[in-house]
């Protein structure tokens, strides 16, 4: 029972009395990977075998024709585009909330990102608004699981199958989250994931491409690869599209190995924290938290909601100063500048269609910590701290 109701931004006693769970993000499974993999003396990927066993792992876990381990999210989702044949003008439809990885490779192919509207139950695309952004130039829809919640994958995929679109899904918020028990990354053309430090499973920085179909595939690979044709006809290599160096290094996928094996687990653990938070905020008045749709599962990257009332009038940057006062380092922005269209990097080299639901999630945003390692009393006195706060209405 809280003895001070002053909110700890005001002198009062804060509602947190413990810190965070926490855990080693890299333990002894992962230091035995590391050694073993300096002491074979072979870091790089196409000479060692440690990053095709951890595409082979990707293959197993997810059940899907092809993996491609690459340097990070960012490479991934620039790989996915480009395997699809993206290029100059061609129109990638995207969500204008998420983190810039996701457009960024977009740019890079001379494409034209378009912004349409979101769903406010998920943040991410309403498949209303991107039939209503398609244009003859559209070539691809880039679908983002925001924050870890499943987007409407299926309704979306029907969509892009009709207009004979590529779907790349952006996964990199939300490994083994699943929509009607289908893994989201298993919906579209192409997916990217995510092995960034913030993410469920890191290696520092990587990711991962799946792809069913063999020709994508092979010219995502080739993509990661400079472009190389390592098997020329004529022999030697040859260079037969434009491609970087997004590879993954031995010793990055040998990290990633073991944290994979635990990924299920890990967001096994990060769901029932989530239940136990949003059921202990059922009541609260301020705070509207975004839900997977019934039949989906999330992956719980946050906890992710939207203020109202009171709340929402007292700001995002008030609320988030009060929590952190309390102990709970929550947040608000969603994307650099709040809505990607907002960036000076795409000034004229976007089209950006009505946002109205976008605008306001991102003025309301608010989203609080999940991890793995959190716990029952973690739960607890996080929901505390939220109730005490928006009840005083961060005054």
């Amino acid at each position: 029972m809280l003895t001070d109701e002053r909110l700890a931004i005001d002198g009062g006693r804060p509602a947190r009395t413990a810190p965070y769970g926490s855990a080693p993000r890299f333990g002894i499974e992962e230091e035995a990977a590391a050694l073993a993999a300096l002491r074979s003396q072979i870091l790089w990927s196409l000479a060692g075998g440690r990053v095709r066993a951890l595409e082979e792992d990707l293959r197993a876990l997810y059940g899907v024709r092809h993996a491609i381990a690459c340097s990070s999210g960012t490479a991934a989702v620039h790989a996915a585009l480009a395997a699809c044949g993206i290029g100059p003008g061609d129109e990638v439809v995207v969500n204008p909330i998420t983190d810039w990885g996701s457009v960024g490779g977009i740019l890079a192919l001379g494409a034209i990102p378009v912004f349409c509207d979101i769903g406010l139950a998920d943040g991410s695309l309403d498949p209303q608004a991107v039939a209503a952004a398609l244009t003859p130039r559209t070539r691809a829809i880039l679908l983002v699981h925001l924050h870890g919640i499943p987007a409407r994958a299926g309704e979306i995929a029907a969509l892009a199958r009709a207009r004979s679109l590529a779907l790349v899904e952006d996964c990199a918020q939300a490994p083994w989250a699943e929509v009607d028990g289908r893994r989201v990354g298993t919906f579209g053309d192409v997916a990217a994931f995510s092995a960034n430090d913030s993410k469920h499973v890191s290696c520092g920085e990587g990711g991962w491409i799946l792809v069913g179909d063999d020709d994508l595939a092979a010219r995502a690979r080739r993509f990661c690869d400079k472009g190389y044709l390592r098997d020329a006809p004529r022999g030697g290599i040859d260079v037969v599209a434009p491609g970087l160096n997004y590879r993954l290094s031995e010793l990055a996928a040998a990290v990633l190995r073991p944290q994979l094996a635990r990924l299920p687990a890990a967001v096994g653990r990060r769901r029932s924290w989530a239940a136990r938070l949003l059921a202990a905020l059922a009541d609260v008045d301020g705070w509207v938290p975004l839900r997977p749709a019934p039949g989906a599962e999330g992956a719980w990257w946050t906890v992710l909601g939207r203020l109202t009332g009171a709340a929402a009038a007292a700001g995002q940057e008030r609320i988030v100063a009060a929590l952190a006062a309390e102990g709970v380092p929550a947040g608000a922005a969603l994307s650099p500048a709040r809505l990607l269209y907002r960036v000076s990097a795409l000034a004229g080299r976007a089209r950006v269609g009505p946002c109205p639901r976008a605008e306001a999630l991102a003025g309301t945003a608010l989203f609080l910590p999940c991890s793995d390692a959190y716990g029952d009393l973690d739960a607890d006195e996080t929901a505390g701290a939220v109730r005490k706060v928006l009840a005083a209405g961060a005054r």
